[in-house]
């Protein structure tokens, strides 16, 4: 079996405040990589934070509906936790005008070239790729991007991974429903907490969590967001390896409900047929939290 690399988008200027659309590969996909470039707007460095900020919005369009839609910044922490490696960030410096890029998958499984796994074969014009930026350029300006797709010819997956975004303002002090898709199995879903325990201070914006199905608990009766977050070590552990992090772990305000927890599929979440699927969030604060499902959709 084979697979093809094409170049999508080459180099191309965006817009600050933009959003530019490419019309994707017809055979069937395991993965996109998109990398952002630009240059460091003043003598200071563009930290990650600042360059992944400029990716306001991923999102692919299967026929106008969403196959993933997802920020750069949480699909670089999804990057780092599906694949246990931190993307790669170049040229760290503090030099005026000094070039920066970051490149980040976009993956439609969650083992790269699984021939089972990925986005099937679509007709021309189906299958589209948008890509909204922040309108701030303070940090990091001249942004032009890099898209290439890796392509299977060959295959035909029998299901693909879904990364949609569940934005919420909680009500803190009490618990919170967030109602999730239903129909697909799940492998995960990755929660991102604005505060967490820092300084002082144990508050964390998702202090607790359970999962209902059916309104019945399944797999998480309860869990904290101390004991989840620290259970990233069976993913990828402790790193600190951007911009002189000082001791801060770089997924700190990121956690996963892992339903792969041993790299295989034995307890995978199906929820076809339910009535309800519902992630019920004790809230330490009001700030906002999301949550990124991981749905395995059929092909």
């Amino acid at each position: 079996m084979k697979y093809t690399r094409s170049v999508i988008a080459q180099n191309q200027s965006v817009a600050a405040n933009s959003t530019t659309t490419w019309d994707l590969p017809v055979n069937a996909l395991s993965h996109l990589i998109i990398t952002i470039r630009g240059i460091n707007a003043a003598a200071v460095e563009a930290t990650l934070a600042d360059i992944l900020g400029r990716l306001a919005k991923i999102e692919v369009l299967y026929k106008g509906s969403s196959v993933a839609s997802i920020s750069g910044a949480d699909l670089h922490k999804l990057d780092a936790i599906m694949f246990g490696k931190m993307p790669i960030l170049a040229n760290q410096v503090a030099t005026a005008s000094a070039s920066r890029y970051l490149s980040l998958i976009l993956p439609f499984s969650r083992v790269l070239l699984n021939p089972n796994e990925g986005f099937p074969a679509s007709a021309r014009g189906e299958l589209k790729l948008q890509i909204t930026l922040s309108a701030s350029e303070a940090a990091i300006s001249t942004i032009t991007l890099q898209i290439e797709a890796i392509e299977m010819p060959e295959a035909k997956p029998k299901q693909y991974l879904k990364a949609t975004t569940l934005s919420l303002i909680p009500t803190s002090g009490v618990d919170n429903d967030i109602a999730l898709p239903i129909g697909n199995k799940y492998a995960g879903l990755m929660l991102f907490s604005t505060t967490i325990p820092t300084g002082t201070s144990f508050v964390a914006t998702i202090s607790k969590a359970k999962l209902l199905l059916n309104g019945l608990e399944q797999y998480f009766s309860s869990t904290n967001w101390e004991s989840l977050h620290g259970d990233l070590f069976n993913r990828i552990g402790h790193v600190e390896v951007y911009d002189a992090s000082a001791d801060d772990d770089d997924l700190k305000n990121y956690a996963l409900m892992d339903f792969t927890p041993n790299s295989a599929d034995d307890f995978l979440l199906d929820s076809k047929g339910a009535s309800s699927l519902v992630l019920k969030i004790t809230a330490g604060d009001a700030n906002a939290l999301r949550v990124i499902p991981l749905e395995l959709s059929v092909a």
